[in-house]
């Protein structure tokens, strides 16, 4: 077992097995690791948070992935510090790139790519990495001429 922090997938269990804050696991945890069960800790751990200020709030909790991207994208753009407001806002994100959304995903990528750039995080970018192949699962193994 490496010393990696990012999470392995754990063994299936019929309670959620993540370990953790539910809020930072946009952060910290593998795509393969947010099963139906951690899904619905993250949702309960979201209902349960404070409200952030902001307009879409309870449709982003409730995964509509458009306003997700409208909560996250205020809070990535002013680069508000104050406790658990990155995670709270990217927590949606987060739910919404599981089940699917590509522009969830590739916001989730993006915030990583950031923290890893900021804070010379490697496990930051390592799960960026994995967002990015996650998104390219079934897609076509054609090669454009040149690259």
């Amino acid at each position: 077992m490496s010393s990696d922090p990012v999470t392995r997938p754990p063994a299936a269990s019929s309670v959620c097995p993540l370990p953790g804050v539910p809020l930072t696991w946009w952060r910290t945890r593998l795509p393969e690791a947010l099963d139906p069960a951690a899904q619905k800790r993250l949702r309960a751990e979201l209902r349960a948070a404070p409200a952030l200020p902001l307009p879409g709030w309870e449709a982003a909790i409730q995964a509509d992935a458009t306003a997700a991207i409208g909560v996250a994208i205020p809070v990535l753009a002013a680069g508000l510090a104050y406790p658990n407001c990155l995670d709270r806002a990217l927590s949606p994100v987060l739910l919404c790139a599981v089940l699917g959304d590509p522009t969830c995903r590739d916001l989730l990528v993006h915030a990583l790519g950031r923290r890893a750039r900021r804070r010379a995080d490697l496990d930051a970018l390592r799960l960026a990495h994995r967002w990015c192949r996650r998104g390219h699962e079934g897609s076509s193994s054609i090669i454009v001429p040149g690259r």
